[in-house]
Order: C-alpha cells, then structure tokens, then sequence
C-alpha cells in the first residue's frame, strides 16, 4: 500500500513538472530573455544587500582595529558599485515587464484563435458562460504565472545563491547550518501545496458554472422577466456563488496557515542563528565582523527561504488554471489535414481552376457565370448520425442521401421539424463530418479541399441575422474585407437595403448596437443578406431568412430574393408559403 501511494504521488510530481514545462515553453524562443530578466533582477537585488552586510563588517573591523583612513574609500567604491547595481536592476525590470505582457497578450490571441477553428459540436456541447470564463478567470491567472508568481518562486531561490557565495566567505560552517535549518522548515511549508491545488480547481469549476447562470441572465432578460424566472437563475448563481465563497474560504484558510507558519519560522530561524554566532565566536570559528555581515544579509536570506515555502504553492495552484487552459487548447479543431486552401486550388490538376474562380470572384457580372458547370451542388449517398444520449446510440439525421441543384438554381428545402434541413446546411459548410458519401461543390469535392476554400464557395444568411455592435457600413464589409465603399453600396441595393439605411442620420455611419438591436428585424435581415451578397460566393445559403420577420419585411426580402434570382444559386430553409411559392424547385426531406 505505502508503493502504491508512493508511486502515485511520484505521477503526480511528474505531471505537475511537465505542466510546468509546458507551460513556459508557450513562450517560445523569448523565454530565455524572460529568465535572463528575472536572473538579472535577482543578481541585483541581492547585491543591494551583500554591499550592505560587507559595508557592516568594514565599519564593525575598523572599529575594532582603529583603521579609519580605510572607511571612505570603502563608501566610495561601495556607493560607485550600487549606482552600477542600480542601472541593472532597472533594466532587467524593464525587459521583465515587457516579456511578461508580451506573452500574455500571445496567449488571449491563441486561446481566441484556437475558438475559432474549434468544430461546431463543441460549441453545441458546451456553454458560452464557459468560453467565457475561460478567457477573464483561467486565462487570466494563467496570465499572472508569467507575471509575478513564476518570479516569485525563482527571485528568493536565485538570490539565496547570490547570498550564499558570500556567507560561505565569511563562515562556511554557520552557513551550514543555517541552510539545514531553513530546508526543513520550507519542507513543512510544502505539505500544504495539495490542498492549496484541488481548491483552485473547485474554485475554477465553480467561476466556470457562476458566469454561465450570469450569461443566461443577460441573454435571456426578456424571457426571464416575461416567464417571472429572474428570482430562480439568481439563486442558481447565488448558490453556486455561496460553493465559491466556501472553497474560497478555505484557500484563504491554508494561505493563512502559510503565512503563520512563515512568521513563526522566521522568529525560529532568528533564535538559531543568535545561538550559533555566539557559540562560533567564542569557539573561534568566526569574527564579530563576520557576524555582523552575516546577519544583515540572513534576515533577507531567510526571507527568501520563506518566500519560496510560501510561493511555491501558490504557483502549483495557479498551474491548475494553466491546465484548464491546455485542455481547452488540446480540443481538437475541425480541419488538421493537409488539404488545398483556395489559394492553392489553381496548383491542383485535379480540380476546376476555372470554375471556381469564375464562381467565387465574378458571380456579380452580368454575364451567366454558370456556363462551365451544370450543378452548384452534388450530393451523392451521404450518410449522417449524431450520439443523443450515454447509451450511444446513433440517430440517423440523412440515410444514403442523393440530391442535385443546378447552378443558378432557386431551391426551398422543406421538412418536418428534426428531418434534417438544418444539418445538410451544416454539412454543406463543413461544420458536421458526414459519416458516408460525397459533396461537390462547383465542381469541386469537399473532402479534397480544405474547409475554408470550401466555405467561401457559400454565403450565409441565418434565421437571427447576427450583427455587430458598428457601423452598418462595416457590418456589410464582414462580408468581404477589401471591399470599397461603392461595392458595399452596391451590395446594399441589391439587398433592397440602400433606401432605409439612407433615411438614418449617420447612414452608413450608422452604429447598429450589440446584435443589431438598434434596427428593426427586417432591416437586420436585408443588411445582413447584402453582406452575404457582398461576398460574392456562388451560392446563397439561407436558413429561415424570413420566418421571424413581419409582413412588410418579409415582401421586401422576398423582393431582393427575386433581384438574386439568375445570379446566384439560392438554397433556402423555408416554411412560408410565400417563400416556397418563389423557388424553382422544392426540396421535401
């Protein structure tokens, strides 16, 4: 049994160093001038005391020997050297803090990247709350690792080093003993690392829950005062919030106990140091002036034993939030494979070079851009399941699924609720894997290319156009970000968007508010088709565009559906007969 537990506690040392590990070489190359800045303030910082303690024992000698011709010269290269000393530390200060808010800022712009090639599954597994407790709590601290606890831990350890070369100088046996003393009690110290761990997990768990009550608040403020469940989500969070308080409070609880701990430590380390310099100094082993030295640099000295008892822990805590953030960046990503981008795609033999740049650059010319290609889209015996519930039994979603949509075609596709309208305009973006089959696109098969060249064969227009919280002018370049402004405008005609957006004071300049709240359904609609428009992909992909809308705004989408009809190929998810009723086919699953 004791193997057992002795093994384990091995694999748990071992995985807390390789988090560590893994955790500064997110830094790259530029963590070797982040630890030389920390080494070079270390170095520096300890020699303010060093410099003190030999100037004590200068003045403690020349007392006792009457030399007093010695102590200017003394000062004066002492002050010289601690103006030098002065200048390093300052720069190694400098470089510390632009190291440590370098990587800082590399990390946000990693986690973010990473959010957007995760697949669409993860973000239907998982809660927004979570996503964003991962970016303002764990990544935060995270954060903190590289600026102040990771020199926390390493600035006492250097400067024990830095004091330990001249304390040995001056009496190596007292310095001896001192170091054993002060060993074991940062070994009591570190008993407390477990606990001070497993608290900052539960407390990251619980920040996690907490901002997920807080974002269904926000997000559903009407629905929760309309349905009078405001008083029940605020006392979800306030209960995960009283969890929180209480693991909180036990951390502070094992904090404290370091810090008595320390205190007490520090007074023990006092009282063995004044019974050793006697003892010594009557034994003959050292000088009082030596004593001297010693003792104005061992108050630092056992600080630093301490600081590293107390900081040591804390970093293995912080570390827990470093891991969240890792299991977060090990999450696979929708595309890993070595596939065309659409860069490439004019390299490739095998794939229709003309066709696609035909279709994805000049679709908004007034010649017929389909003449090259017969079908926009082919879809040929493609299979899709998805796991429902811990029994994992797959749902059949589409069964050896064939459909063909000519180019230039205007198609609704109908169905029954859960029939699959929705995931074959998943499927068609590359957001779900089918389990079987094949999708053309173009021309072009989608397994062969990588998901963005494929997703720029497809403009999107969702059922709840989401728009963001600037101008409508660049709303519409979302779209397509080296566009001009005369295109935009352009795009916004076409959209039948042009006339209202004008009647605005700002017009263009016009900011739309967070999700667009500051225009109406309709309008949030058609600007958002313009930016679809904008993008010149060769097939508008339209989920519900119209079910939410009123009756005048659903006659004015409409009236732009009929404006793209013939230049586009049009697949629309639709329930109103009137949308159906414009399309040159229907597609019933």
């Amino acid at each position: 049994m004791q193997k057992c537990t002795q093994k384990d506690d091995n694999k748990k040392n071992s995985g807390i160093w390789q988090l560590f590990l893994r955790t500064m070489r997110t830094m790259g190359k530029r963590r070797f001038m982040y630890y030389g800045s920390i080494l070079g303030m270390s170095i520096t910082f300890a020699m303010f005391s060093v410099m003190e303690a030999f100037l004590m024992k200068i003045v403690v000698d020349i007392a006792q020997k009457g030399e007093w011709d010695r102590l200017i010269s003394s000062v004066v290269i002492i002050v010289i050297t601690g103006v030098i000393v002065l200048l390093g530390y300052r720069f190694a200060c400098i470089r510390y803090n632009v190291e440590a808010k370098r990587i800082y800022g590399k990390l946000y712009e990693q986690v973010l990247s990473h959010e957007m090639k995760l697949p669409c599954e993860y973000y239907e597994n998982h809660h927004s709350g979570e996503m964003l407790s991962k970016v303002s709590f764990d990544l935060g601290r995270m954060g903190d690792i590289f600026g102040s606890r990771f020199r926390r831990v390493v600035m006492p350890f250097m400067m024990v080093v830095v004091f330990l070369v001249p304390m040995f100088a001056l009496s190596w046996q007292l310095t001896l003993c001192l170091v054993a003393v002060n060993t074991v009690l940062i070994g009591v110290t570190m008993v407390l690392t477990g606990p001070l761990k497993i608290l900052s997990k539960k407390m990251s768990e619980s920040n996690s829950i907490m901002t997920k009550h807080i974002t269904d608040l926000i997000q559903g403020i009407i629905q929760v005062r309309m349905f009078e469940a405001g008083r029940k989500t605020v006392d979800r969070y306030n209960e995960e919030a009283d969890v929180y308080a209480v693991k909180s409070d036990k951390r502070n609880m094992f904090s404290s106990l370091l810090e008595c701990a320390n205190t007490g430590f520090d007074l023990i380390c006092n009282l063995v140091f004044l019974a050793l310099g006697i003892l010594f100094v009557q034994k003959g082993y050292t000088t009082l002036g030596a004593i001297a030295a010693i003792y104005t640099m061992y108050g630092r000295f056992s600080r630093q034993f301490l600081q590293m008892g107390k900081y040591i822990p804390e970093l293995i805590a912080y570390l827990t939030y470093a891991q969240n953030i890792f299991e977060f960046l090990d999450e696979e990503t929708e595309d890993k494979s070595e596939k065309l981008n659409k860069s490439d795609i004019l390299n490739h033999k095998d794939i229709n070079e003309d066709v696609v740049i035909n279709e994805i650059n000049n679709f908004c010319g007034h010649n017929n851009i389909f003449n090259n290609i017969d079908y926009s889209v082919n879809i040929s015996d493609l299979t899709f399941s998805y796991i429902k519930d811990e029994n994992n039994a797959p749902v059949v979603v589409l069964d050896n699924y064939n459909e063909r949509i000519k180019a230039g075609e205007f198609v609704a596709v109908t169905g029954a609720s859960g029939s699959g309208k929705t995931t074959l305009s998943k499927l068609l973006m590359g957001f779900y894997k089918p389990d079987s089959g094949m999708i053309e696109v173009c021309g072009n098969n989608l397994d062969d290319i990588s998901l963005s060249a494929g997703r720029s064969f497809f403009a999107l227009v969702p059922q709840d156009a989401i728009l963001f919280n600037m101008s409508i002018m660049d709303n519409i370049r979302m779209g397509r970000l080296d566009a001009t402004e005369a295109e935009i405008i352009e795009a916004a005609k076409m959209a039948n968007a042009h006339q209202f957006i004008t009647e605005f004071t700002d017009g263009y300049d016009t900011v739309v508010g967070e999700k667009g709240m500051s225009v109406s359904g309709g309008q949030r609609q058609r600007i958002a088709i313009a930016r679809a428009i904008l993008k010149n992909a060769p097939i508008m992909l339209m989920d519900e565009a119209t079910s939410a809308l009123d009756n005048e705004s659903e006659r004015a989408v409409n009236e732009t559906l009929q404006n793209l009809k013939g230049r586009m190929t049009i697949i629309m998810i639709a329930h109103r007969t009137s949308t159906i009723q414009m399309a040159d086919r229907v597609i019933s699953l």
